[in-house]
């Protein structure tokens, strides 16, 4: 849950990073959006922070072939991101609270064990300032009550969701699945010391993985992995799980590929087909949400379609495949071949 919740927190505050500051060289831009530019720095940074988030090294050679895609849909995004803005801010009058955006930066740094680390991810890895993260924040926010005004009028789904469940309950047939804690270290012999120190000495299991497991996460779920199903952990570990009976321990330390665990089974749920009355909640939201991400879709086409935009960054690249089509064409000429297409027009 904690990887969930840094993840999204994350793209809400990569997905809408200030654009077209005035205090850069407005005459080097890559795209301009009814007027409004976006600067080859800002463009430069984004791509920077994106690459990181996702540990991509763009001067690595491996990437060289999706370099060009990475970089036009992060300037598609920004696009995108400029037409929303506008419209919620200036179209809309939407405002956002500060107590809210304050309230979304507590919940970001919540996510990390200090200031220092913090600090050192946003700033050190990502370049951005607090003052940074907090525009992000609420231009995120921005556009979150602009798809709420836009899609408020979708509160039932056109869907059939008894029909949808009929025609698919094989989709809503729930495996067998286990929750455990486990505590990981590096030696059997730690393993088998925590096993004494819990069996002997009564120890509680989620105190001793806070403090000894090696498992980063541990540091906020004290060894508890939530439900899982086969399939899911590494086959020795899992194997371990599934063999033991509710509030077992495991009484021999068990190796994986990751190193020692000791692990309690927590809880246990057998197989079963889930009933229409269990998900149909859940159908309905999804449906519902469905259908609100299509109006939104629809909604967002057209403001591009009404707006004029410049994207000299797609044009640069259209204009190299273009060249380099026409110089593979000449090629062939000077060799005496034909090209692919006239060769397909003589075969008819």
């Amino acid at each position: 849950m904690q990887k969930k919740r840094i993840i999204l927190l994350l793209l809400i505050i990569l997905t809408f990073t200030v654009v077209g500051c005035n205090k850069q060289d407005n005459s080097q831009y890559v795209a301009k959006v009814n007027g409004q530019i976006i600067t080859e720095g800002d463009f430069s940074l984004r791509v920077d922070q994106a690459a990181a988030m996702n540990n991509f090294d763009l001067s690595d050679p491996q990437y060289a072939g999706y370099k060009e895609m990475f970089e036009l849909q992060i300037i598609e995004r920004m696009i995108d991101e400029v037409l929303l803005e506008n419209e919620a801010r200036n179209v809309r009058k939407l405002v956002v609270n500060k107590e809210d955006v304050e309230s979304e930066l507590a919940a970001i740094k919540e996510q990390f064990e200090s200031d220092k680390e913090f600090t050192s991810y946003f700033k050190d890895q990502l370049k951005m300032e607090e003052k940074d993260i907090k525009v992000a924040i609420e231009t995120q926010l921005l556009v979150q009550a602009l798809y709420e005004e836009v899609t408020k009028d979708v509160t039932t789904t056109g869907v059939d969701i008894k029909q949808y469940y009929d025609d698919h309950q094989e989709e809503f047939y729930q495996e067998e699945m286990v929750r455990a804690r486990h505590i990981l270290v590096k030696t059997k012999e730690e393993a088998q010391e925590i096993i004494r120190l819990i069996t002997e000495e009564k120890q509680e299991m989620a105190d001793l993985a806070l403090l000894k497991s090696i498992e980063e996460a541990a540091k906020t779920t004290k060894g508890d992995l939530g439900y899982f199903g086969r399939g899911q952990m590494v086959k020795p570990f899992e194997d371990a799980a599934f063999a033991l009976g509710i509030g077992e321990l495991s009484m021999e330390p068990v190796e994986s590929s990751f190193g020692w665990h000791v692990i309690r089974l927590e809880d246990k749920l057998g197989d079963k087909q889930q009933t229409f009355d269990e998900v149909k909640d859940e159908l309905e939201e999804r449906f519902i949400f469905e259908e609100k991400s299509e109006a939104f879709a629809v909604y967002m086409e057209d403001l591009k379609n009404k707006a004029e935009i410049e994207n000299k960054l797609q044009e640069r690249v259209e204009a190299e495949q273009e060249k380099a089509a026409q110089e593979a064409e000449k090629a062939l000429e000077e060799n005496g071949e034909k090209a692919p297409e006239e060769k397909k027009q003589e075969t008819k």
